[in-house]
């Protein structure tokens, strides 16, 4: 693991989530923690001075795993928006709305479940200024309900508003919480003109509208292929089986189901609130279709 320089005051350590740093004054600000205490364990080290303060892009625990460490060895100051902030500090949130219930032990993972940690600020849209250094709240809702992005020195840390094209080979389809959202962040990402884009997943890049084009197709592609498969009136489990495996997506476990099957279930309420799908319940069972 080390450090890379994007400019003066901002650099990010590569890492299965990238890791921003912003030099201040008399701290480092972390933007997210990584999964575990692993992560910033070993971010720690490659500091010069202590991570004081801690932006969390969004809730998701491969982004917060880290918090608790952080406040317990360093007194972090941890940031957040207000949405993601009550799952930050309340972690089974997240397993509970992906499977819908209470989640089993199998679901309370560190994949889906970090250490819960205090959020001592909520942050919106707009400049923020920690420790003499003025930096960017950018809204980029989506991926999660209230995903921001922070912007400083022409860099900005667009956690997972857009994948990579390797993340995209790998999972085929990405978790989305809302598709409008998430297409019009892309909008937005594709009238900026910062110097570096730093997402969560893969490589940083100078230019961003090649990745917003990638991103795009493979969200169209998806209601394409769902619009495709309810020609025919089809059980959500039916749905979900027809597009894994159009896409060559094979099921292992039940943390993969739940993630998977929750962004079905966005790409549904996406095309149902447009009125290009419709559903009924026949014989006590829920089918959908195309209009």
């Amino acid at each position: 693991m080390e450090i890379e320089r994007l400019t003066e005051r901002v650099s990010y350590v590569p890492n299965p989530v990238n890791i921003g740093v912003v030099h201040a004054e008399n701290s480092s600000v972390l933007i997210d923690s990584g999964i575990d205490e692993s992560v910033p364990r070993k971010v720690s080290r490659l500091l010069e001075k202590p991570p004081l303060y801690l932006i969390n892009t969004h809730s998701h625990a491969d982004h917060c795993g880290g918090n608790a460490f952080l406040k317990k060895r360093f007194s972090t100051r941890v940031l957040a928006s207000e949405l993601e902030k009550e799952i930050i500090e309340h972690t089974v949130l997240e397993p509970f709305y992906l499977y819908g219930a209470f989640p089993p032990e199998e679901l309370r993972n560190k994949f889906l479940m970090a250490k819960p940690s205090k959020v001592d600020e909520t942050l919106k849209e707009g400049p923020l200024i920690l420790d003499g250094v003025e930096l960017e709240i950018v809204s980029l809702s989506g991926h999660s309900p209230g995903q921001i992005g922070v912007a400083v020195d022409g860099v900005l840390f667009c956690a997972d508003s857009v994948f990579s094209e390797e993340s995209i080979k790998k999972h085929r389809i990405f978790v989305v919480y809302n598709v409008e959202e998430f297409l019009q962040t892309l909008n937005f990402l594709e009238k900026t003109n910062y110097n570096y884009y730093v997402p969560s997943h893969g490589k940083v890049v100078q230019d961003i509208e090649e990745l917003v084009e990638l991103n795009r197709k493979t969200v169209e592609s998806v209601i394409n292929t769902i619009l495709d498969i309810l020609k025919v009136p089809a059980k959500t489990e039916e749905l979900m089986k027809s597009l894994f495996d159009r896409f060559e997506i094979t099921l292992e476990n039940l943390t993969q189901y739940v993630l998977y099957r929750s962004t079905v279930h966005a790409y549904l309420s996406f095309l149902l609130d447009r009125k290009e799908v419709e559903r009924e319940f026949r014989e006590n069972t829920l089918l959908w279709r195309r209009v």
